[in-house]
């Protein structure tokens, strides 16, 4: 028998999703590691269908792909609806669909950028900083049921869309780790043993917060 009974990772097929995913294998009798097949955040029907399947979970990670690096002037009405819902509603509809039970656990994967905006990724900054506002909000609201809101913000990770970006720059992973504060760059599984660790041990001191992974990127602390 695991810690828990069930965990469900958005993106849980690729990435840091698979990372958690396999990481909590070792903790939750069931996961449910949904995959872009299972659930597509962009649209509200597939958010709702997913919902009406799990209805319950002891750990939900809300975790989906960013949004494309545009101009402020090249995204119409269209891409700020699209990915208003991926990166905003859909959550606050699982969230509000999904009962994670008392003691539970809602980890939300994000990204430094939130503490620190810059001048590119402006959806992807935007979108995510306003839900990592409500986010902080509804762990005060949900505090009688003792479940733990925790924002995880990674900065780069060694994932194959990052390795191939890094590629596509001609450069090599050695050349871009030196590139970084902490000449270092996390493998996906080291976010997935933090969201293990903290579930295994029933951690519940850690509430409202974000942590960064970000390789020493963030100015301000």
């Amino acid at each position: 028998m695991g810690i828990c009974m069930k965990a469900i990772v958005l993106g849980g097929t690729k990435g840091l999703g698979k990372a958690i995913a396999d990481n909590l294998k070792d903790v939750c009798n069931e996961i449910v590691a949904a995959g872009s097949k299972d659930i597509d955040t962009s649209s509200l029907e597939s958010v709702r269908n997913f919902s009406k399947k799990h209805t319950e979970t002891d750990v939900l990670v809300l975790n989906t792909g960013g949004p494309p690096d545009l101009k402020i002037e090249e995204i119409d009405d269209k891409i700020w609806i699209e990915n208003f819902n991926k990166l905003f509603l859909s959550f606050v509809n699982l969230i509000k669909e999904i009962k994670v039970k008392n003691n539970g656990y809602i980890f939300l994967i994000s990204s430094f950028i939130v503490r620190q905006p810059g001048t590119d990724l402006i959806m992807s900054s935007s979108l995510r900083s306003g839900f990592v506002s409500l986010f902080k909000s509804l762990s005060k609201i949900q505090k009688e049921k003792n479940i733990s809101f925790i924002n995880i913000a990674p900065g780069p990770i060694k994932t194959e869309r990052l390795i191939n970006l890094v590629k596509n720059d001609n450069m090599t992973m050695e050349d871009f780790k030196k590139t970084m504060p902490a000449n270092n760059i996390p493998e996906p599984k080291e976010i997935g043993l933090f969201v293990e660790f903290v579930v295994k041990n029933k951690i519940k001191s850690l509430n409202g917060v974000t942590i960064p992974f970000d390789s020493g990127l963030l100015e301000n602390i």
